[in-house]
């Protein structure tokens, strides 16, 4: 299973304003739910990823546990119009999802 998100920033450890203890590249990113989470990007796009960017993230369960603890990896770069598809199916349905969770407004009735 894979979420999409949009990048609001990355975290490389070459950066000036980041001291890093190890080589790891991260993207906070605001998931389509609008959670906003700090995950690992995976190596092979770590060079390539930028702020506002779609991304999909993996959400598998990791192999070596037992529970089913997603990977929470940035494995994919989304652009162009597939981008916008992929993000637009998704907010809309969590646009809908908030909706139908919404309590029916009081009515008094005197």
């Amino acid at each position: 299973m894979y979420h999409p998100g949009k990048v609001i920033e990355v975290l490389r450890p070459a950066d000036k304003d980041v001291k890093a203890s190890g080589a790891d590249t991260q993207a906070t990113v605001r998931m389509w739910d609008d959670n906003i989470l700090t995950l690992l990007v995976a190596p092979k796009l770590a060079a390539a990823i930028k702020a506002g960017q779609t991304v999909l993230v993996d959400y598998r369960p990791m192999p070596d546990f037992r529970a089913a603890v997603p990977s929470h990896t940035v494995v994919k770069i989304l652009e162009g119009k597939k981008a916008e598809t992929v993000w637009m199916a998704y907010r809309d349905m969590h646009d809908r999802q908030k909706r139908s969770a919404t309590p029916p407004a009081q009515n008094y009735i005197g």
